[in-house]
């Protein structure tokens, strides 16, 4: 009677056992389960926020070379000039026409009088000559910023210059020459000594 107890007993205890093993497994699965749906919920929701985002505009091309190491500075008494980068372009739109491809060559200038005094000078009127046979007699004065004229104390003037080239193949300019003039003094001081600028420019 003693040992069928202890069989009994023994075997309610591997029962037991094996029910708390059980337990304890079917915890892990719904554990592991509810992971599992957390992860994919979290996939869902990255996916449908990565498809809520709005495609990026393509960039449109820029026509522009450019030249940023083709510099030049002089200090004139003072006033300091500096071309700070040459672009070209074989595809320029135009004042005409925007969807133009016309050739252009484009100068950022720069003046700045440092002195108490005023400057007369005219970048924005340069004639261009160009490696590959041309001479522009004055820049395109719609499309360029305006420079040129009287210079007062302590001011900036930077901007952009840029001509319409006739023969085009702007890419194959190796260098270009600029020429301009100016003075010291008022716009209307016309018994100053005229300064006159020519320098050339190698781009490549």
């Amino acid at each position: 009677m003693k040992k069928m107890l202890l069989v009994l007993g023994s075997i309610f205890l591997m029962v037991l056992l094996a029910a708390c093993g059980a337990d304890s497994a079917t915890e892990e699965l719904e554990k592991n389960d509810t992971n599992k749906a957390e992860a994919k919920t979290g996939d869902k929701a990255a996916k449908a926020e990565e498809d809520s985002k709005p495609e990026e505009e393509e960039k449109p091309e820029d026509i522009w070379t450019y030249y940023d190491n083709a510099k030049w500075s002089d200090n004139y008494n003072g006033l300091k000039l500096e071309v700070q980068k040459v672009v070209v372009s074989d595809k320029a739109p135009t004042m005409e026409d925007e969807n133009a491809k016309a050739s252009a060559v484009g100068v950022k200038f720069k003046m700045e009088n440092t002195t108490e005094g005023k400057f007369t000078f005219y970048p924005d009127q340069a004639v261009l000559v160009t490696s590959t046979g041309e001479q522009i007699d004055m820049p395109d004065m719609w499309v360029s910023d305006d420079l040129g004229g009287e210079i007062d104390k302590g001011v900036i003037k930077e901007g952009n210059i840029i001509w319409l080239l006739e023969r085009g193949n702007a890419e194959a300019i190796e260098w270009i020459k600029m020429s301009f003039t100016g003075h010291q003094g008022d716009e209307d001081n016309f018994d100053a000594e005229t300064k006159e600028y020519e320098f050339e420019i190698k781009l490549k």
